[in-house]
C-alpha cells in the first residue's frame, strides 16, 4: 500500500455544485446535497427507524466525497431519541479533499455547521489506510479508509447493517461498481442488511442480485426519476456479548483496555500485583519511520493517528490529561544517517505537516538552541504524562472498572463459562467469561501454551530540574531523547539494558542519559552532575518483530494486551480499541493484515 493518497482540489460547476474534474461529474444533485442524502441513503435504508434501540449500528459507504451522507446520518442520530447507543460509519475514499477544501465545500450547509466544524477539526492528513475518529464522546465513530476500494475492502473487518453505495456514475467510475467490489460489499454485510444507491444501471442491479441482494427501484430525487434499494438475503439475530472481563495488569495496556471496554458498557475487574502501579513522568508519541516502510512502520501510522485523537478526546470529554504536541525533532547520528533521513522523506512522499527533513540551521531554530545536526521534524510529535493518562481513563470508566491493587495473579485456569485468576495459595481472585493478560512480560508465564515471545528490558530516565540555561520547549530525540516535564524541567533518557533486573535508580545510568542529551544538544547537560538527580526505572516488554500483542489467543476467551516495548503510548490506545471492537463485533480500526500482525496467534506459526 502506498504511504499517501492523492487529494482532490475543490472545483464547482457553473451553478456552484461541487464538481470532479477527474470523473466529469458532480458530487451531489444540484437540487440539494443534504436533501439528496436524506432521501436516497437514509430513507432508502429505513433510517433512523432501523437503528432504534440497538446497542450498535454499522454503515458502510463507498465514496466519502464531501461527507454529506455521513453528516446527514450523524445529524439524524443526534436528533433521534430512540437512537442506537453507538453508531459506526465506515467510508472508503480514494482521493479525499484537504481540510480547507472540505470545510469550504460544507460551508453552505448551515444546518450542519457544528458537525462540519467538528469533522474538519479532526480531518486526517492524506495517509493511506484507516483513520478512526471518535465523535459525540465515542458514541459516533467515523472510520475513513483512504485508498483504492479494490485494495481496502478485502482488508476490512465488519458486519454492515446498511450500505450507502455512492460514488460517481458507473459509466464514469466503473471500478467502484464492479462485480468484485459488490461481492466484497456482500461479504462485509450482515444477513438482512439493506442498501441504497441513486444509480439504477442494469449492470449494478445484476451484480447486486448475483451477490445475494434483492433489489427494487423506488422514486428518485430531484431530476432523477428512480433510485435503487435492496436487502441482503437472510436474517441474523444479534446476540450481545456477556460484557464481563478480568484484566490482569493495571499498567498502561490494562488501563487502556479497561477504558475501551467500559465505553461499551463492560464490567471489568482490573487486578495488579503492585499497591500503586508506577509509570514514568513522560513518554513520547510519534509514528515509526524506516527505509523499507516495513510493516511496523505502516501499522504505526494508523496507531499514531488513533492515539492522537484518543488523547484529544479525553480532553474534549473534560478529563485532565497532561500532554502537549510541541513537535519532535529527531536528529541524525552522523552524515550517513542524515543522508538516509533525507532520502526516506523524498522517496516515501510524506506530507510536510506530518514529517519533513530539516537542515541543521532549521533544526536549531526549531529547538531554540544549538543542536548536533540535521534530522526529521514531526510537527505533531507529542509528549504524554502516563500517570495522568491512567487517572483520566479510570475516571472516565467510572464504576464499570473495579481496580484491585496488591493482587498478584500467579496462575490462571479455564472454568465453566470463562477464566479464573488465582493467587499463589490457590485462592480465586476473580473470574469472568473473558480474561485479558496485560501484565507485561509475566503474561507469557501465565499462558505458556500461547508461546508469546516476550522479553524484559530495563530502562532508566533522568529528571532534570528547571533551569533557564536549559530552555527547550520541543522534544529532541536521536541518541536518546529530551522532553519537557509536566511540572517544569526536563526528562532525559533512556537506557536500554537486557538481562538487568535492578529496579534501583543508578547514578551511572544518569551519567549515560546526560551524555545522550549532551550529544544531541551541546551545552544542555554537560555541567549537570549525575549524583543527587531524581529518575525512574522501569521495564519494557519487547517482542522480536517490534510489534505489540493484542487479540485472542488460541485458547478461547483468553486475550493478550502486551508487548508495547518503548512505544506504549503509540500502540496502546489503538490496540485496546481493536481488542474491544473485536469483542463487540464492531468494525475494526485495523486492516485484516495489520490485526494479524499483532495477534498473539502469530507466534504459533
Amino acid at each position: 500500500m502506498p504511504l499517501t493518497v492523492a487529494t482532490t482540489v475543490l472545483e464547482r460547476a457553473t451553478d456552484g455544485t461541487p464538481w470532479s474534474r477527474e470523473f466529469a461529474d458532480v458530487y451531489h444533485s444540484s437540487h440539494g446535497g443534504l436533501a439528496q442524502a436524506r432521501h436516497v441513503f437514509l430513507q432508502g435504508n429505513g433510517l433512523p427507524a432501523r437503528w432504534a434501540g440497538r446497542d450498535a449500528f454499522a454503515i458502510l459507504e463507498t465514496g466519502f466525497g464531501l461527507g454529506l451522507n455521513f453528516l446527514a446520518t450523524w445529524h439524524a442520530w443526534r436528533e433521534d431519541l430512540a437512537r442506537c447507543a453507538r453508531l459506526h460509519f465506515v467510508s472508503v475514499e480514494r482521493a479525499p479533499f484537504s481540510r480547507d477544501d472540505l470545510a469550504a465545500a460544507l460551508q453552505p450547509f448551515a444546518e450542519l455547521a457544528d458537525l462540519s466544524q467538528a469533522l474538519a477539526a479532526r480531518w486526517p492528513p492524506p495517509l493511506a489506510g484507516l483513520h478512526r475518529i471518535d465523535l459525540e464522546g465515542g458514541r459516533v465513530v467515523l472510520t475513513l479508509a483512504l485508498g483504492e476500494a479494490q485494495a481496502l475492502l478485502p482488508q476490512l473487518v465488519m458486519q454492515a447493517d446498511a450500505l450507502y453505495l455512492d460514488g460517481f456514475s458507473p459509466a464514469r467510475n466503473p471500478h467502484l461498481w464492479s462485480p468484485e467490489i459488490v461481492r466484497e460489499l456482500a461479504r462485509l454485510s450482515r444477513p438482512g442488511a439493506t442498501l441504497a444507491t441513486w444509480t439504477v444501471a442494469g449492470g449494478v442491479r445484476t451484480a447486486l442480485a448475483d451477490a445475494g441482494f434483492t433489489v427494487e427501484k423506488r422514486a428518485g430525487f430531484g431530476g432523477k426519476r428512480e433510485m435503487l434499494v435492496g436487502t441482503r438475503a437472510g436474517s441474523a439475530a444479534i446476540a450481545a456479548p456477556t460484557r464481563r472481563a478480568v484484566i490482569v495488569g493495571a499498567g498502561l495496556a490494562g488501563t487502556l483496555v479497561a477504558d475501551r471496554l467500559a465505553a461499551r458498557a463492560w464490567d471489568v475487574e482490573l487486578l495488579d500485583a503492585r499497591a500503586a502501579p508506577e509509570a514514568p513522568e513522560v513518554g513520547l508519541l510519534r509514528p515509526v519511520v524506516n527505509l523499507r516502510d516495513a510493516l511496523n512502520a505502516q501499522v504505526s501510522r494508523t496507531a499514531w493517528r488513533y492515539a492522537l485523537q484518543f488523547y484529544r478526546a479525553l480532553q474534549y470529554d473534560g478529563y485532565h490529561l497532561q500532554w502537549g504536541t510541541p513537535g519532535i525533532l529527531q536528529l541524525a547520528g552522523d552524515a550517513d544517517e542524515s543522508a538516509r533521513f533525507r532520502a526516506i522523506v523524498a522517496a516515501q512522499g510524506w506530507p510536510a505537516d506530518v514529517l519533513r527533513f530539516v537542515d541543521a540551521s532549521e533544526a536549531a531554530a526549531l529547538a531554540g538552541r544549538a543542536v548536533a545536526g540535521e534530522g526529521w521534524w514531526f510537527p505533531e510529535g507529542a509528549w504524554i504524562a502516563p500517570p495522568s493518562l491512567a487517572t483520566a481513563c479510570i475516571a472516565r470508566a467510572g464504576r464499570r472498572v473495579r481496580r484491585h491493587t496488591g493482587r498478584s495473579v500467579e496462575r490462571i485456569e479455564p472454568v465453566e463459562g470463562g477464566w479464573r485468576a488465582l493467587d499463589g495459595a490457590g485462592n480465586a481472585l476473580a473470574d469472568a467469561p473473558l480474561m485479558i493478560l496485560a501484565n507485561a512480560s509475566a503474561a507469557g508465564r501465565l499462558a505458556p501454551d500461547a508461546r508469546v515471545a516476550l522479553s524484559r528490558v530495563r530502562g532508566q530516565l533522568t529528571y532534570l530540574p528547571p533551569d533557564t540555561a536549559r530552555a527547550l520547549e520541543i522534544i529532541v530525540s536521536g541518541n536518546g531523547y529530551v522532553a519537557p516535564r509536566p511540572e517544569g524541567g526536563h526528562v532525559a533518557g533512556a537506557t536500554y539494558q537486557h538481562d538487568d533486573p535492578d529496579e534501583r535508580v543508578r547514578a551511572a545510568d544518569h551519567r549515560d542519559n546526560l551524555a545522550r542529551a549532551e550529544s544531541m544538544l551541546p551545552g544542555f547537560a554537560g555541567a549537570v552532575h549525575p549524583m543527587g538527580l531524581e529518575g525512574w526505572t522501569g521495564f519494557r516488554t519487547t517482542v522480536p518483530d517490534r510489534l505489540p500483542v493484542f487479540g485472542e489467543s488460541a485458547m478461547p476467551g483468553l486475550h493478550f494486551a502486551t508487548g508495547l516495548g518503548s512505544r506504549g503510548l503509540l500502540w496502546g490506545p489503538w490496540g485496546a480499541e481493536l481488542l474491544a471492537s473485536a469483542l463487540e463485533g464492531e468494525p475494526w480500526p485495523a486492516l485484516r493484515d495489520a490485526a494479524g500482525a499483532i495477534s498473539p496467534r502469530r507466534f504459533l506459526s
